[in-house]
């Protein structure tokens, strides 16, 4: 059972078009997912996964996304879900998971503490571990290798770039692991620039290639600044980070960070242009688009964006 998860709608933007005045940009919708994200594509990979392993019990640690989409299919597939959430983090998405069955934790810190007490409690009680990193890289990765699989059907030919929003850097090394796997059995020209976005000085991945290093990098968390803007962005502690970092390098692509007016700019922008909200996170995705087109003096396109939130507004079109 997929549940409805996979196989959104990548669409062609032409007001885009117009605006960075270039040729063939496509929208990829993961909104489209049943719980608004592309995490529904994560947490059905490790479900699965959980369930052929026969834990009967799921845990992860979240600020949000992916606790939703984990307490959807962990419900679909009839495996207890326990959601470990920062104690600052409450409202309609606490009450939104509680509603799919999920059991919540709620742990003093952040995004990482939560993670690692979701870790602490699978290692102790015998639950599967859905968090990202360490041992989980190569399923996290697999979860995304259908979108470039998606976007090949629908173009025949490999785009010529892929911009996508980072936090984890999980995304991007997915998609970048799926062309990769395309091109080797020949049914890809080409591996696209991958093109990754995040917060201005708050993610380790885009920092690390920023400073022209090659290793991935850790920031102090302290010097994190959180905003209702950014918070999707944020990471001082990149667990997919070395595999995004990988992946830009491998592609000759560009990594940027934006200022949180810049990412609500670039979501106006989208909104206006093509009838799509996404979150200003997700919008971040046109502003490494931006940046890219800017730097090149020829470039033919296909150009794809991943807005990994936000569906088409087909009443205004």
């Amino acid at each position: 059972m997929t549940y409805g998860i996979g196989e959104t709608s990548l669409v062609r933007a032409h007001g885009l078009e117009a605006i960075l005045r270039t040729k063939e940009i496509y929208l990829k919708l993961e909104g489209e997912n049943p719980t608004g994200t592309h995490k529904d594509r994560l947490a059905i990979q490790h479900v699965d996964d959980a369930i052929i392993r026969g834990h009967d019990t799921i845990t992860v640690g979240s600020c949000g996304n992916y606790a939703l989409a984990m307490s959807f299919v962990a419900c679909k597939s009839d495996l207890d879900c326990k959601v470990f959430i920062p104690k600052k983090y409450t409202g309609e998405m606490v009450d939104k998971i509680k509603g799919y069955g999920a059991e919540i934790y709620l742990v003093e810190g952040g995004y990482e503490e939560s993670v690692l007490e979701s870790r602490r409690y699978a290692e102790e009680r015998g639950w599967y571990d859905a968090n990202p990193g360490k041992k989980n890289t190569p399923t996290s990765l697999v979860a995304y290798v259908d979108i470039a699989e998606e976007i090949q059907n629908e173009l025949e030919k490999p785009p010529e770039t892929i911009s996508v929003p980072v936090g984890n850097g999980t995304t991007l090394a997915g998609i970048h692991l799926g062309y990769r796997l395309l091109w080797r059995k020949h049914r890809s020209e080409a591996i696209p620039h991958m093109l990754g976005a995040s917060s201005r000085g708050n993610n380790a991945v885009i920092e690390t290639i920023s400073r022209g290093m090659t290793e991935i990098i850790e920031l102090s968390p302290d010097e994190i600044v959180e905003t209702e803007v950014n918070e999707p962005l944020l990471n001082w502690h990149a667990y997919d980070g070395q595999e995004a970092v990988n992946a830009i390098y491998d592609t000759d692509g560009i990594a940027v960070g934006l200022s949180d007016e810049e990412l609500l700019h670039y979501q106006k922008l989208v909104r206006e242009a093509e009838g799509i909200t996404p979150m200003p996170v997700s919008a971040a995705t046109l502003g490494v688009l931006e940046k890219y087109l800017n730097d090149k003096t020829d470039n033919g396109g296909p150009h794809v964006m991943i807005l990994t939130s936000g569906v088409k507004d087909v009443r205004n079109r």
